[in-house]
């Protein structure tokens, strides 16, 4: 009995020390993201997580970074709480307040609407998220600074509303949101020109611009689980580059095309504007296609990590936004998830024949949309319920299939706006074809399968178990991510 209970501590012990390997060879092949994970756990459990977790969390990742053989970085996560106690002292509590805009956008409540002002505003010497609603009647332009005196109200933790009855202009302040404004609704008036159905419209304009104003579109989506797709992340820019790409290479040199897309993609920023999850997009693209630029390349995941780590060094209030866990922690499935459910897809086996060939290519091709549908549901899935308390089943279905087509509508009008430049008769052609294409993919999100439309319903599902089941993704992926899947990509770079 005594051999047998040694015996099982010695296999426990050797598991242990093979994860434990793994894991420090995986964050010594992904630094920035061990160095974004010590801000990240450090800054949020001080700010928004209450008595015992705000010491809970902190402490247990110090546990795990000397078990890596990390300790320094413990450093790393005690400071990460300091900076935010330096940064936020104490909750404003002031009545006039110096209002800094970033963005501009319409909105529109049950009763009425208006215009949405975002931005920081600076009370008691401290900075904090703050909006501002305004009727649509005489509002204030959003090109300058203002001070604003009325009434700051508390939304959430560090999110505040301010019931502005004054607005004061600051001379020599000056914001780029009111240009973005403009440009927004010239494009929406444009589409609604060259474009006969005014859901399409709404829904491009909604693509291009991240400004989503019709409730029922965004019910429509939300109820299938797309709302990313109207939210401006990756998928646009990755539409974007893979677009300019394209017809660059027929222009330019390799160099000379990366430079264009880097303008284009810090166009395209500005444009849209500085939400979360476009930042985390345009980083990593900027970061991606900087590294082309200069020969230097680094791990998707370590990419992920350096524009984790500015987000949060810029300001670590950010990880209280939907939009910004959403788009990390969907990034993380994708990335760390994705491989290990599509391992067994390497390479067309041989001896097929053509007929065949082409069957495999097609199952293929869904066997891998399937496989990345489920790790971002599986990285997304607390998180869903955490905020909505629901999860549609139908977006297991539904982004298989849908995020391309509206890729295709992407590129479509793309193309429009390019020929309209130059040629505006071809270009009613194509805004045509764009427009009854997208008509036909909006009639699938309208009128889903009945028989299909079931959601997972929980009245409450508690935060602190998304830190835990995130760690626990990571700990079941992380053997095969620093073996087989290495592997993996290596024999893929090898082949092409």
């Amino acid at each position: 009995m005594t051999d047998k209970y040694t015996k099982n501590q010695e296999i426990i012990y050797i598991v242990l020390m093979i994860l434990l390997l793994t894991h420090r060879k995986f964050w010594s092949e992904n630094p920035a993201l061990l160095l974004a994970i010590c801000i990240l756990i450090g800054s949020s459990s001080y700010l928004f997580w209450p008595s015992p977790l705000n010491l809970l969390f902190p402490a247990l990742w110090a546990l795990y970074l000397i078990a890596v053989g990390s300790w320094p970085l413990i450093i790393l996560l005690v400071a990460s709480i300091f900076y935010c106690t330096f940064l936020y002292p104490k909750v404003p509590t002031g009545t006039t307040g110096y209002f800094s805009i970033t963005s501009l956008q319409p909105y529109q409540s049950p009763f009425q609407k208006g215009l949405l002002y975002k931005g920081a505003i600076f009370i008691d010497g401290q900075k904090v998220p703050c909006h501002v609603h305004h009727s649509s009647i005489n509002p204030p332009k959003a090109n300058c600074d203002y001070i604003l005196e009325g009434a700051l109200v508390e939304t959430a933790p560090y999110n505040y509303l301010f019931k502005a009855k004054k607005w004061t202009p600051i001379k020599r302040t000056w914001s780029f949101a009111q240009y973005r404004f403009q440009l927004k609704e010239r494009l929406r008036l444009f589409l609604e020109e060259k474009l006969q159905r005014p859901k399409t419209a709404i829904f491009l304009g909604s693509l291009l611009t991240g400004d989503v104003q019709d409730r029922a579109l965004r019910f429509e989506f939300s109820r299938l689980g797309l709302q990313h797709i109207l939210a401006v992340s990756g998928f646009h820019f990755a539409i974007l580059i893979a677009f300019c790409s394209f017809f660059l290479s027929y222009i330019f040199s390799n160099r000379w095309k990366i430079i264009v897309l880097l303008l284009a993609i810090h166009a395209y920023f500005f444009f849209v504007g500085p939400l979360p999850a476009v930042q985390r997009s345009w980083l990593i693209a900027t970061l991606y296609l900087t590294g082309k630029l200069i020969s230097r390349h680094s791990s998707a995941l370590n990419l992920l990590g350096v524009a984790l780590l500015i987000e949060l060094i810029l300001d670590p209030l950010i990880s209280s936004n939907l939009g910004f866990q959403l788009s990390f922690t969907s990034c993380f499935g994708l990335l760390l998830l994705s491989p290990h459910l599509n391992f067994q897809i390497q390479q067309s086996p041989n001896g097929l024949s053509n007929a065949s060939c082409h069957i495999y290519l097609i199952s293929n091709f869904w066997r891998k949309a399937f496989s990345l549908t489920l790790a971002v549901n599986l990285a997304l899935l607390p998180l869903l319920l955490t905020h909505f308390h629901k999860f549609p089943l139908l977006s297991i279905l539904y982004n298989l299939f849908f995020p391309f087509l509206v890729s295709i509508a992407m590129f479509i009008l793309l193309i429009s706006l390019i020929v309209h430049l130059f040629s505006p008769p071809i270009a009613a052609i194509f805004f045509q074809i764009v427009d009854l294409f997208t008509s036909q993919i909006l009639e699938l999100s309208t009128y889903p399968p009945i028989a299909l439309d079931y959601s997972i319903h929980t009245p409450s599902f508690p935060g602190w178990i998304i830190p835990f089941y995130l760690f626990a993704l990571f700990c079941l992926t992380n053997r095969l991510h620093s073996g087989n899947i290495s592997g993996f990509y290596g024999d893929r770079s090898s082949v092409g």
